[in-house]
Formats: C-alpha cells, structure tokens, sequence
C-alpha cells in the first residue's frame, strides 16, 4: 500500500479503478458534495503519484456514472445523482423529485386565475376573454434550481386553494375537481434556457436545457393541460423501458434539436 493509503500498487485491479473507486467513496460519505470542485489536474497527480491518463481514466469513470461533471474552462465538480422520471408516466414530476432527492423543494410561483393567450384558449376551447388556471412552479434540490414548470389548466381546476395547490401535482389537481384524464402527448426536445427561464433557473441564457411539452386530454375529448417544463440537464435522467410497441405509442416523441445546444 502506498504512503497515502489509496492504492494498491501490487494489486490486479487497475489504478485507475482505485482511484476512482476512492472518489466514490468520498462522494458517497459526504466528504465531497454536490458542487465541490477537484483539485487541478496537477495537484491530484502529484498526491496520489499517478500518471495523467490514471487520472483521466478515474474521472471519465465517474463522470459516465454521473457522479462527477466536466464544465469547460471552470473544472471538474461533484454533480448531484439525478433524479430519474419514468417517461411512461406524462405526470408525477412533483412525486419523482420528492422520492428520490434529499433536500428536494417545490416552490409556487404563480397560481391565478388569468385569460389566457389567444392560442391556448383555443386549444382549451375556451371562449374569448374566458379566465384559465395559470401555473408557475420551481423545483428545487438542496435549495438548487433543477426545473421550471408552466402550465395553464381547465378553470375548473381554480376552485382548489393555493395552500392544497402548493404541494400537488397538475394531475392530482385535476382528479381533486374530478376531471378524468384520458391520455397525454409529450414531446420532449434539447435547447438553450433563454433569458427568462435562465433567470430563475440560475443559468446562463445558453446553457443547454431539456424541454418538456405536455397536453393533457380529458374523457370527455377537452384538452385540460397545455404545460412546459424546463429541466436542467445535469438534474434529471428520464428513462423508458422497452415493451408492446402500442404500449408506448403515441405517449411521447423526442426531438434532437443539436443545433440549438
């Protein structure tokens, strides 16, 4: 064992692994935290006597199980685990992030009746100048910025308070007035934040986000949802399991937009 009591040089596990399986366990115990940065390349050579390639090999290691993150020009830095969202499910984003982050908080930012915008009045098939729900929320971990949701919903939904609003997601929401939901359409597309959402994201305008698009139907036909959310791409990991192909059709599509990352 070496003066440093991480690496075993007589071992046949690779250095590299060691390495990185020492800076997991730092991660894991707390010693290092979500948002520490590591030290420069050379200070971290220097102490654990290692070449860089070692080092490199031991960071790229962690940064493909996202545990570690590279920002250009800034370092390397501990990431939080993301918080993963089945995408089967179209709703439950409110119940994903509370599940599975420590330190996870939701914030209302705007909950009020309003008339809404020409175009999504049209598609809640509302008369002109007919008031809807408007839905503002932040989505925090560790008091972090991770997603920004905007929705506007059936009015029917406005008879709940905003204390039982606070904490509910949009789908328990309209269950709570009775309205049955019957099938979502997500569509889900990579971009850049843009100003407004960077501002409460606390990104730059150009930092790249994923989008999220969702309307949801009632049994009746009538749309009641038309949402957006903004993830930070280093918060959330979406995953769908394979199965049917009907299972899954219609539920989502994606959209690789590179050009605009």
């Amino acid at each position: 064992m070496d003066i440093i009591g991480v690496l075993n040089r007589s071992s046949p596990e690779p250095l590299y692994r060691q390495l990185a399986n020492h800076f997991e366990s730092e991660i894991s115990s707390g010693r290092l935290k979500p948002g520490d940065r590591l030290e420069s390349e050379g200070l971290l050579i220097d102490r654990f006597q290692v070449s860089r390639i070692t080092l490199r090999q031991a960071v790229a290691e962690l940064v493909r199980k996202q545990l570690l993150v590279r920002k250009q020009g800034k370092g390397t830095f501990v990431t939080a685990p993301a918080v993963r969202h089945d995408l089967r499910r179209s709703h439950g984003l409110l119940g994903s992030l509370f599940a599975q982050a420590h330190g996870a908080s939701a914030r209302l930012l705007r909950y009020e009746m309003r008339v809404p915008p020409v175009e999504i009045a049209a598609l809640l098939c509302q008369e002109p100048n007919q008031p809807a729900v408007v839905l503002d929320r932040l989505y925090l971990i560790r008091g972090r910025p991770v997603a920004l949701a905007q929705a506007w919903l059936a009015p029917k939904v406005g008879a709940l308070s905003r204390s039982t609003a606070k904490l509910m997601s949009t789908e328990d929401m309209m269950h709570q007035v009775g309205i049955v939901i019957a099938s979502s359409r997500v569509n889900m597309r990579a971009g850049l934040a843009g100003a407004a959402v960077a501002r409460m994201l606390k990104v730059s305008p150009r930092a790249p986000v994923l989008i999220l698009h969702r309307k949801t139907l009632g049994d009746d036909g009538a749309v009641k949802e038309i949402g957006t959310v903004w993830f930070c791409s280093d918060g959330y990991e979406f995953i769908c399991a394979t199965g049917s192909p009907n299972s899954m059709e219609n539920l989502f599509d994606f959209q690789n937009v590179s050009e605009q990352v």
